[in-house]
């Protein structure tokens, strides 16, 4: 078996970079002007890139943080340490839901490995990729829709216009940042969203940030 080649240079956003961007819209944008002043920077965040990453965010959805660490941790073990898509494929489904896994769960997590293992899904060539272009190799998977696509690309690549507007934290966050009397939509927010190109993925590191001050204040 030859061995994976190096993903290409695509690193998560650093926190001086997030700050940058952050004051770059801020300038042009009096709302979050104003936000920043009230709340300073978020921190920046980050996630592991590739193959194990997918895995991760199959047995995470539709589970709280610490249901999903503990269904992934007997999933590696169950596997012996080795998320690759080989070692899934020695697996049946009923196996996998032994391990904790839902029926539809271990189907898209089955579904991946083959994918893998036939060269249809490849997250090392994810980097190589445009941003619609990744969205799709992503969402093809069964399983993946355009909010998971982009949660991956904005954490695990930094890709730093990546906009989840699908997301009900930043909906709700963009709507309370603006002041307006309805929630955006997914199709909506993404109109509104424009200005803050090419910088949106920062942008909604910073509306969550604005959103978990505000409600939790």
């Amino acid at each position: 078996m030859s061995a994976v080649s190096p993903l290409p240079a695509r690193e998560p956003i650093s926190q001086s970079q997030l700050e940058a961007m952050i004051d770059t819209i801020a300038a042009k944008d009096s709302d979050v002007a104003r936000a920043l002043a009230q709340i300073g920077y978020p921190q920046t965040r980050s996630a592991p890139k590739g193959f194990e990453s997918f895995v991760r965010a199959v047995a995470a959805q539709q589970v709280s943080t610490h249901a999903a660490r503990a269904i992934f941790e007997r999933v590696l073990a169950g596997l012996d340490g080795d998320c690759c898509a080989a070692n899934i494929l020695q697996h049946d489904e009923d196996s996998l839901r032994a391990l904790g896994l839902s029926r539809p769960k271990a189907r898209y997590i089955l579904g991946m490995a083959q994918a893998a293992q036939n060269g249809s899904f490849d997250p090392h060539s994810l980097p190589a990729m445009d941003d619609e272009d990744a969205i799709a190799h992503i969402t093809a998977l069964k399983g993946f829709g355009r909010w998971s696509a982009e949660i991956y690309l904005l954490f695990s690549e930094g890709r730093e216009d990546m906009f989840p507007a699908a997301d009900l934290a930043i909906q709700k966050g963009y709507q309370s940042l603006k002041g307006l009397n309805d929630t955006p939509n997914e199709k909506r927010l993404r109109e509104l969203a424009q200005p803050w190109a090419p910088y949106r993925g920062a942008m909604s590191i910073f509306v969550w940030h604005w959103y978990g001050s505000t409600t939790l204040s």
